[in-house]
């Protein structure tokens, strides 16, 4: 691969080069159904930019050629796929700046991007109502309408000849490497999403890092499947760019709509395609990463990659560990919408400290000190690292929230991760609590699927429990209730006696509603609710807080 100094500096002219030099290199496999027993299609370098050209021409010959110009933010409203990766790229060969607006967001969030951005129009994927829903939400717009374009799924494009037909980038300089190449938004746990502007420099930066190329591992002749979507930085990065940039081949996953509302794909849909592909490597979130292990078949198949990356949130360690016990190569990556790539535990095969991590050899840092043997890692804006949105503009400092160990032990400079500062609960008795361990080590049962601890400015913690069942989990039976019980005493175990959960404050999500479990009356009868989560696959805490207020209330009903 070429030194970073040769490699063009934006991600558009990255295109254009590869498509040029090496123009029948796949680099792309495409489902062209969203089934499980779905046929692939290749894709090469010179077929993706004929793609992206096509659209790009249709854009230039229509109205919409005084929308789409420099600099001029478009949303984009698609589930993950290869029409989004068109899409994304054909703005971007006309130097607009593509804002990646997740399918999952509520109609309020969405106005709120739009005018955020201050979006000049949208396009929108035809398939699964997303434009009709979009164009409704455009016409409840202060401001008025604003221009929607409709694209149905690439098959049109897949079709048409794919040689001779690329369209010329802008005159060099047009757009540059500090110029916002993409926007992506975070996952709103707090209030609504955030918009972050993505620099052509930082997304560059991130593929070069050590998280996503192991030299003495990696070959251009691997396939990689990864379950985050596209429209999400770790499926951004880990999946599409980081194949464009190095040449092995990303197979883009399918989304049976029985899998998840379509929204990400399950054990089944992994295993089968991954096999018909010939997956090399995988990479996902948590919860992935372990309904793929525990599924018929699924810790032979992780044994058989390459590698297995797990990022999103930290895995538990019973989780880990039961993992690499089986032989598979696990490593765990920390990266942010704001800051990309950030740390990995990449090491050679055998290696049991799959927790342990160093920081990308490009970022500039630095750890502050955040408790006894806890830091929070803070990032430097500067040349090597780019400029991260949302930096203090005098240091050019980023907190990242993020909390660290150093891990297996003091002065390794290897760094667990141990949770975010933003996640501490401030119990009535003024003791802070970090929740995010407890969580993790209850999420580390089989039998459990999520969990939210709970109790700021309260006398004490409870937890909300969404257990992992097969079907619709109508009523707790007598051996769920100690299979949950019994991984709320392991968590306790390793808690101060101030910080340990008591059957009463365990509360648990079913079909019915939210009931507790030491049995009883449902607390809320709400049928249809559950625990929000953000595109990765990770419980939104806030959100959870405020959609199961009455619950939580009720579990300190008369303690106050």
């Amino acid at each position: 691969m070429a030194n970073q100094r040769d490699v063009p500096d934006t991600l558009d002219s990255l295109l254009v080069s590869r498509a040029a030099v090496e123009p029948n290199h796949r680099f792309l496999l495409c489902p062209i159904e969203d089934s499980i027993e779905t046929p692939v299609q290749p894709i090469t370098y010179s077929e993706f930019d004929t793609h992206v050209s096509i659209l790009a021409r249709k854009w230039m010959s229509n109205t919409w050629s005084s929308i789409v110009r420099p600099r001029a933010v478009v949303g984009i409203f698609f589930p993950s796929g290869y029409t989004l990766a068109i899409v994304m790229f054909a703005l971007m060969r006309l130097g607009a700046v593509p804002f990646c607006i997740s399918i999952r967001n509520s109609d309020e969030a969405i106005r709120h991007l739009v005018k955020a951005e201050n979006v000049s129009a949208i396009v929108a994927s035809k398939d699964g109502q997303l434009s009709q829903r979009i164009a409704t939400v455009l016409q409840l717009l202060d401001e008025g309408p604003i221009p929607l374009d409709e694209i149905g799924k690439s098959e049109q494009l897949l079709s048409q000849e794919s040689m001779g037909m690329s369209l010329q980038p802008l005159p060099p300089g047009t757009i540059s490497a500090d110029d916002t190449a993409i926007i992506q938004h975070t996952s709103g746990s707090t209030a609504f999403p955030k918009p972050v502007r993505l620099s052509n420099k930082l997304l560059i930066r991130s593929l070069y890092g050590g998280t996503w190329w192991v030299d003495d591992l990696h070959a251009r002749s691997d396939i990689a499947l990864g379950q985050p979507p596209i429209y999400h930085m770790f499926g951004l990065i880990g999946g599409l760019l980081n194949s464009l940039f190095r040449g092995h081949t990303y197979a883009i996953l399918p989304l049976p709509s029985q899998d998840n509302g379509g929204l990400f794909p399950g054990p089944q849909t992994l295993r089968t395609y991954a096999s018909r592909v010939g997956a090399t490597e995988f990479f996902g979130v948590s919860s992935s990463v372990m309904g793929l292990a525990r599924s018929e078949g699924g810790i032979d198949l992780l044994k058989s990659f390459k590698r297995v990356l797990v990022a999103g949130a930290p895995m538990p360690r019973e989780n880990g560990d039961w993992i690499t016990e089986h032989g598979v190569h696990l490593v765990e990556g920390v990266g942010s919408t704001e800051g990309g790539s950030l740390l990995h535990s990449n090491r050679p095969r055998g290696d049991p400290n799959w927790q342990a991590m160093q920081v990308c050899w490009n970022v500039d840092h630095h750890f502050a000190s955040f408790g006894p043997g806890v830091f929070e890692l803070i990032l430097h804006s500067s040349n090597l690292s780019g400029k991260f949105p949302g930096a203090d503009p005098q240091t050019g400092h980023l907190s990242t929230h993020d909390l660290f160990q150093e891990y297996p032990e003091p002065g390794t400079n290897t760094w667990r991760h141990c949770g975010r500062s933003d996640d501490v609960l401030l119990l009535s008795s003024g003791q802070n609590w970090n929740p995010q361990p407890m969580e993790l080590q209850i999420e580390a049962s089989p039998v459990i699927q999520h969990a939210v601890v709970f109790g700021h400015a309260c006398p004490y913690l409870g937890v909300l429990i969404a257990p992992r069942v097969t079907g619709v989990l109508l009523d707790l039976d007598d051996e769920l209730q100690a299979a949950i019980w019994s991984t709320v005493q392991v968590a306790n175990a390793v808690a101060p006696t101030n910080a340990r959960i008591t059957r009463n404050s365990v509360i648990i999500l079913t079909a019915r509603g939210v009931v507790p479990l030491l049995g009883g009356s449902t607390i809320d009868s709400h049928e249809g609710k559950k625990i929000p989560l953000a595109d990765k696959g990770t419980p939104l805490r806030l959100k959870t807080y405020a959609l199961f207020k009455t619950e939580i209330d009720i579990v300190y009903d008369g303690v106050f």
